[in-house]
This record gives C-alpha cells, structure tokens and sequence, in this order.
C-alpha cells in the first residue's frame, strides 16, 4: 500500500513575526503583480499559511494592500540617508538613486498608488500618499538643511518637485526613458531647486 506523502508540519510563530510573514510575501506578489490580479489565496500559499490567517491579520486583500503600500511609503523616505556631511554632488546621486532602487523593488504596488490610479480613489490611499508626500518633504528639507530653510515657500517647490519626480519615475517604468535618463534628470532638477530656484522664492515669498 502507497504511503502518502506527508507535508512538513507549519512553523508555529509568535502573532507578530506570522504577520511579518504574510506582509513579506504580500509585497513581493504586489511588487511584481497588479493589485487586481493578486489575490488573498495568493498571499497565504506564498506565505505558508492558511486564507483565513490573512482575513485574520488584515481583514481582506485592501487591508494587506494598505498595509503594504504604507511600509513601502515610510521605507523611500527612509532610503534617502545621505545629508549635509556627504558633499551635494555626492549627496544627490546617492539620495536619488536609492529612493529609484526602492520604487523598483516595490514597482506595480507604486504604479498603482502614484502614478495609475488605479486605487487613488480609496480615502485611506489618498491619506497615505498625502503623508508620503509630507514624509519625502520633510526629509528633503532635513537633507539640505545647509542649503535651504524650512519655510512655506521652500516646502511649495519641493512638493512640486515630488509631483515631478512621480511623472519622470512613471516614464521610467512605463519604458519611456532609461533609469539612468531619469536619474540624471532628477539629480539635476533637484540640485538646480536647492542651489538657485528655492533661495530666489524666499526674497518674492
């Protein structure tokens, strides 16, 4: 008589380090898939653990979606470490890249929230792209605190600047331009706002 073959049995894990788990495969699947074409059956078979486990921890395919996207938000302004004890030149490149290398690793889930739209209309998406936003200006002005001020007219440019860099980053990804077209476009327009166009608004402002 043929034995069956037995799976190994599940790992029992601390609630916090299983949540860990599922949020780990969740962004791999939303890194790499469209929202629409992942599932939350998706997400328990890449994490090992049963459906009900996901609806568990998140409520449903939006809650991890969210939870995702907001760890991905906190981690590009997290990425950009390097401020005003790395010389500018130096400083941008290495900012600019590392914000770039994040959104790759993270690209359909910032395809999705930033530039398609595909779930700009939900309120709790609004808000979290509002606060990574607020989060990228912020670090922005902390990294260039030798060049410019916190003031109300540099935080302006420097949203608009985040508004330019989600359409040069979507060139990139969409297959319109090089990463490397990108980068270059982005350091230079972000030098030329600290160096020149910022300082020139606070005497109007």
């Amino acid at each position: 008589m043929q034995r069956l073959e037995q799976r190994p049995p599940r790992r029992r894990l601390p609630p916090a380090e299983r949540r860990r788990d599922i949020l780990d495969s969740a962004r791999t699947l939303f890194a790499t898939r469209p929202y629409a074409e992942v599932s939350t059956a998706d997400i328990a078979e890449a994490a090992g653990v049963a459906r009900s486990l996901v609806h568990h921890y998140f409520g449903g395919i939006r809650g991890v979606f969210l939870a995702v996207v907001g760890e991905g938000a906190a981690a590009l302004t997290d990425a950009r470490t390097a401020g005003p004890e790395t010389p500018l030149d130096e400083r941008l490149a290495h900012n600019v890249r590392a914000g770039l290398d994040v959104i790759w690793a993270n690209r359909e889930t910032w395809l999705a929230v930033m530039a398609r739209g595909a779930e700009g209309a939900n309120p709790e998406v609004r808000d979290i792209v509002e606060m990574a936003t607020t989060r990228s200006v912020e670090r922005a002005l902390a990294v260039a605190g030798d060049l410019v001020e916190d003031t109300p007219a540099a935080r302006i440019a420097l949203r608009c600047f985040h508004a330019f860099s989600t359409e040069a980053t979507q060139a990139w990804l969409d297959g319109q331009a090089s990463r490397e077209q990108v980068e270059a476009l982005l350091v230079a327009t972000l030098r030329d706002l600290l160096v020149r166009t910022i300082p020139a608004l606070e005497p109007a402002a």
